[in-house]
């Protein structure tokens, strides 16, 4: 599948929770380390293997 930018609102809609989970999911150190790495620490959009990353590890399905 082929990965494009997101915000992280519009995956926490397509996870189908509040975006005040979905904020604190990514704010465990292990995902801001990962996140920062690929480039998208503090970008509104997040570049696609950002949002590959959060789809393979919290198995949002984006099909």
């Amino acid at each position: 599948m082929k990965y494009k930018s997101m915000t992280r609102a519009e995956l926490a809609d397509c996870a189908g929770v509040s975006r005040r989970t979905f904020f604190r999911w990514l704010s465990h150190n292990e995902h801001k380390e990962t996140l920062r790495k690929l480039g998208a620490e503090n970008m509104k959009m997040l570049p696609p293997a950002a949002v590959r990353y959060i789809c393979e590890t919290f198995a949002i399905d984006m099909s």
